[in-house]
């Protein structure tokens, strides 16, 4: 992926919340993003930050624009080996669920399936980007979970209850759906967790944040 298409997922991140369609669940579908001013860059992202904490008057800490970054999923800077699963049919490794793929991760044993990502280094993570397989299965559900350290106890992330969150991921085969994350965590491990599927447990996604100085 070029640089003009990262600027692109990370304004479509933001737009999430401008566009987006608003539920308890907090549910963010992506649109196009909005339109830049290029004569008063500083006067627009204001604009953008005052319109997302006007209609997420739940939100308790805007996510500031800088933390909405694709982390390396889809342009491959995160390494193949640093993307696990529970299990992947022969076609389909873990590898290849990257947002925009030409492939995808396919679980091949339904129960509790999983999708596990390594960032190897202190990582502050805002939100998730979710794409169905492009042929004819997709995650229409799942949960969030994530390591502070590599042998740190799991964690699940959780609304603004403290309870575990269950996010509405895809309704089709092929649109990104992005969902933030009611407050950011700081992880090494990020854990995606389907919890229902149509036609299986396949998905390509890409984790939004901002890497810790």
């Amino acid at each position: 992926m070029d640089g003009a298409a990262a600027l692109v997922l990370m304004l479509s991140a933001m737009a999430v919340l401008l566009v987006g369609v608003e539920s308890q669940q907090r549910v963010c579908y992506s649109g196009p993003p909005p339109e830049p001013d290029p004569d008063n860059p500083d006067d627009w992202m204001k604009q953008v930050m005052r319109e997302i904490r006007k209609r997420c008057p739940g939100r308790r800490q805007p996510t500031p624009a800088e933390c909405l970054q694709p982390l390396g999923m889809a342009d491959g800077t995160i390494q193949d080996n640093r993307i696990t699963a529970s299990s992947s049919r022969h076609c389909c490794p873990a590898s290849d669920g990257r947002l925009y793929s030409n492939n995808k991760w396919l679980t091949s044993i339904s129960n509790d399936p999983w999708i596990e990502v390594d960032l190897v280094q202190s990582t502050v993570v805002t939100g998730v980007t979710t794409q169905g397989s492009g042929s004819s299965s997709y995650v229409m559900r799942y949960k969030v979970a994530y390591r502070q350290q590599p042998s740190s106890q799991r964690k699940h992330v959780t609304d603004g209850n403290g309870d575990i969150k269950v996010f509405i991921g895809n309704t089709d085969i092929d649109t990104p759906v992005t969902n933030l994350f009611d407050e950011c965590v700081v992880a090494t491990v990020v854990r995606i967790e389907p919890t229902e599927s149509h036609g299986g447990a396949a998905l390509r996604l890409e984790l939004l944040g901002c890497r810790r100085d």
